[in-house]
């Protein structure tokens, strides 16, 4: 599954994990079935009612029962079961259900005998708005509204389309059948195998059984849909859209064509299923973009499909990427799936990681890694505060699972997956994910087993720092104390500690980090850093030391104020990875106090306007998120002032307009910049972006792609009512729903408070797609958290059932940007008197890090102030 979070962190933001899990406590026992009796195979009809959001399903389901019972124990939420029959036994069971542990008990009079059995269940449930268990979303057509049916089940929402056994250690073979509309098309994990039709106008749809899978894998989609497809590596890779949209679902089409046989060779196991389609809904979700079905991947279209008319280089990037993570866990995932959510990372963490070696493969022009540097940031924001957790985790509970789909798992895992393939090297890495591909293929496995295929495969060493990495939360920090030439080569003294940006209350840890180092000279050296102790290692050369050079290694570098001055000097000369690292590393230690802001500002200003386009983008990146640091502040407009002095050379180069043959990323810049210095109140860039959105007016096709979603961003952001009310034409009026949600979430950025005000209002107003009310309200919440959060709290009875997929977003995430002290308390009056579910502790973590951001706008912007009042 991939986060519906954006993939660019700003360089200080305080990103707040969806609701991490605390990472210490006692061991609790794991709620989990008695394991008495498991599942081996499933028979599964389903009879869907979209437009009355009911369904009918039968299940058949052959169990091993391990030892004579009495009692039988599975999963069942919100279905009402009609009958249940064990077949070959004359007496009916009792059935059981209990609502808060989502489950059904089959209580019979007489002990069940070991071995071989089948249950047999009718049973009918309901069809949800929100996107879980089996969904629909509704979408206008030029012929009318249609309804469109899909399955979301991780982490544990099978049980409400099915009784079954929904634990991921539990794996089952699955035979779909479904009994549908004849005029409209059912998809499954695997191929249609027969169709018959039925005298009322519907047809029954049957599919080949599926590998055995975990429960959460299982997938069935319904709607008027069209398919395109090709053969590639023997699988017929397909994307199913809705119909009309084929020609927006090319581009992801051409991205599962390149990646497959990439996978297929690396792994060193090939796709095993027949089919591979890709699934798109029109639509979005609070939590997740993309979800991994194995053989019937579900994406929302803003995902997985590219319009020419819309669609940005960003666009086109994350769709690729997307696709790249959700091809990866078909891998990682579902053909080894890890065996409870303790190890959640082990399918998130890798596909995250692959997702990057993907796209690194087949678009080595989009310099990947480069850019995946923002998600270590992101990752390294929330593992640097007091509440972080481990990588592999203690989940005594189904309904704590949720809390560890954040940064850490997806961004951190990631990036320790690459530390040690960079310690190991390439070939011995691979080796060992091979091993244990095979090893483990159709089954469950944990961590460690991973860490032992590595050792086995002849990657030794890698246990230590693989399992202090995975296991100890919290950032790395490496010091460079000393850095001296002696006889052409540079004695370094290093050492370690732990990077954090408010108080922990756990011991200092420390780990064994691989640590590269090198100089300007061309020298470099690998040393193994472990424990508090200083170190002393050698390195060729006596250039400027980098330390963590190529920036693989998941910690932070703090230097010596004499070694960062040296680098500071030759800034221009470090390639783009060191570049971005140090200025990462300085915005982060100058954030949290242990650098003086004006090693920052000094540093970024010598970034040479020929820079790399990804560092010159996280120039971009810093410098408005001090702008929205500085929001009501009287030295807000001395900042964009010098913003603007800052950005303006970097806009000389790109212009507004493509050049032939130009760095894809260089796109991504001019974009950034656009909207930057639109919001900087740029002389030349507000004239001509009016300009443009004149003749937009007349002529909407005067402006596609790139310069139409910067011009569009930087007119909402300065929109009065007349022009706002001209945007919202053009939302109500969108043909694709693509088009109407980038919109709608434009009409909610304006700096007019009144204007926000009117978005929210028209946000619950029924008017703009249910899916896309989030949206707005995440946007409204970004520019204006403290009133958004009174709004919500005035209009619960309207928002609170368009939140319904998680309510506790509001405080976790809507929130992440603000900075406003009072903010702090009607958090936590919000989480009392609406969501009281929410823990505690998430509640805290969120308070944090507006704290950190309050600290951040009262401490820091003066020094920013201070610097360019000098400078």
């Amino acid at each position: 599954m991939i986060l519906a979070l954006p993939r660019r962190a700003l360089l200080l933001a305080a990103i707040v994990p969806l609701a991490a899990a605390a990472a210490a406590g006692p061991h609790r026992p794991r709620v989990v079935l008695p394991d008495d009796v498991v599942p081996a195979a499933y028979r599964l009809e389903i009879a869907p009612d979209a437009q009355a959001g009911t369904f009918e399903g039968r299940v058949e389901v052959d169990v091993q029962v391990r030892r004579p019972t009495r009692r039988i124990v599975l999963n069942a939420a919100d279905l009402a079961i009609d009958s249940a029959q064990m077949r070959g036994e004359a007496q009916a069971p009792a059935v059981r259900l209990d609502a808060r542990r989502e489950t059904a008990t089959l209580q019979f009079d007489h002990a069940v005998a070991a071995g071989a059995h089948t249950l047999v269940f009718a049973y009918h449930g309901r069809i949800f708005d929100e996107p879980k268990s089996l969904f629909r979303l509704r979408y206008g057509t030029p012929e009318g509204e249609r309804i469109a049916l899909f399955t979301q089940f991780e982490q544990a929402d099978a049980r409400r389309m099915l009784p079954c056994w929904d634990e991921p250690g539990l794996k089952a073979t699955f035979e779909l059948s479904a009994t549908v509309p004849d005029d409209r098309t059912a998809i499954g994990n695997m191929p249609e195998v027969a169709s018959e039709a039925l005298p009322d106008g519907r047809k029954r749809v049957h599919f080949a059984p599926t590998p055995r899978m975990s429960s959460y894998l299982l997938f069935f989609g319904m709607g008027d849909f069209e398919r395109i497809h090709r053969e590639v590596d023997g699988v017929d890779v397909g994307v199913v859209v809705q119909r009309g949209d084929t020609a927006r679902a090319t581009w992801a089409l051409d991205a599962a064509a390149a990646i497959l046989p990439f996978y297929n060779t690396y792994f060193g196991v090939r796709y095993p299923l027949p089919k591979m389609d890709m699934v798109a809904g029109a639509g979005s979700a609070q939590a997740f973009g993309a979800m991994e079905n194995w053989g019937a991947l579900f994406y929302f279209d803003h995902d997985l499909l590219v319009d020419p008319r819309l669609s940005t280089e960003a666009d086109r990037q994350r769709v690729f990427v997307t696709v790249a993570h959700e091809m990866a866990h078909q891998w990682f995932g579902d053909l080894v799936t890890m065996a409870w959510w303790d190890d959640l990372w082990l399918n998130e963490g890798f596909a995250s990681w692959m997702e990057n070696k993907a796209a690194e493969r087949v678009h080595p022009e989009w310099r990947i890694w480069l850019q995946s540097l923002a998600d270590k940031q992101s990752a390294m924001e929330s593992d640097a505060r007091a509440g972080t957790h481990p990588l592999v985790m203690d989940i005594p509970d189904i309904t704590v699972a949720p809390d560890i789909f954040d940064s850490i798992t997806y961004g951190k895992g990631a990036q320790v997956i690459r530390t040690l393939e960079a310690s190991l090297g390439e070939d011995a890495f691979r080796a060992g994910l091979r091993r244990y591909m095979k090893r483990h293929a159709y089954g469950n496995a944990v961590t460690d087993d991973l860490w032992s295929a590595l050792d086995e495969s002849g990657a030794g060493g890698a246990g230590t720092t693989a399992r202090e990495l995975s296991r100890q939360p919290g950032v790395p920090l490496v010091e460079l104390r000393e850095a001296h030439c002696e006889g052409g080569r540079t004695r370094a003294t290093l050492a370690q500690g732990q990077f954090a940006i408010d108080a922990d209350p756990m011991a200092p840890r420390t780990w064994h980090l691989p640590v590269r180092l090198a100089t300007l000279d061309g020298g470099s050296a690998q040393v193994m850093l472990a424990g508090a102790r200083p170190q002393e290692a050698w390195v060729e050369g006596c250039g400027p030391l980098v330390v963590n050079a190529g920036q693989t290694g998941y910690f932070r570098t703090a230097y010596a104020p004499a070694a960062l001055a040296r680098l500071a000097q030759d800034f221009a000369r470090l390639g783009a990875a060191d570049q971005l690292g140090l200025l990462n590393d300085t915005a982060a230690l100058a954030s949290a106090g242990r650098e003086p802001m004006a090693a920052l500002m000094a540093l970024a200003e010598r970034l040479p306007a020929d820079a790399d386009p990804v560092v010159a983008d996280a120039l971009v990146d810093l410098l408005s998120d001090f702008d929205r640091l500085h929001h009501d502040l009287p030295s807000q407009d001395d900042f964009r002032r010098y913003a603007r002095t800052r950005l303006q050379p970097f806009l000389a180069r790109t212009g507004f307009e493509p050049h032939p043959g130009e760095d894809p990323n260089e796109a991504l810049l001019r974009t950034a910049l656009v909207e930057a210095l639109g919001r900087f109140n740029d002389p030349a860039v507000t004239a001509e972006v009016e300009a443009r959105f004149a003749r937009f007016a007349a002529d909407p096709d005067s402006l596609q792609g790139e310069l139409r979603h910067a011009v569009l961003e930087v007119v909402a952001t300065r929109a009065d009512a007349a022009t706002w009310a001209r945007l919202h034409a053009l939302a109500a009026g969108a043909v694709s729903h693509l088009e109407s949600r980038e919109l709608y979430a434009q009409l909610a950025i304006p700096r007019d408070r009144a204007l926000v005000r009117q978005a929210l209002d028209l946000a619950l107003s029924g008017e703009p797609p249910a899916t896309t009310v989030p949206v707005m309200l995440r946007a409204a919440a970004d520019r204006e958290p403290e009133l958004t959060l009174q709004y919500l709290q005035a209009h619960w009875d309207r928002a609170g059932p368009l939140l319904a997929e998680d309510p506790g977003d509001v405080v976790t995430r809507f929130l992440r940007r603000g900075d406003e002290p009072a903010l702090v308390g009607q958090m936590a009056a919000f989480a009392r008197g609406h969501v009281p579910d929410l823990g505690p502790a998430s509640v805290a973590r969120a308070q944090a890090a507006v704290r950190w951001r309050v600290r951040l706008r009262a401490q820091r912007m003066p020094e920013v102030d201070r610097w360019i009042a000098k400078h």
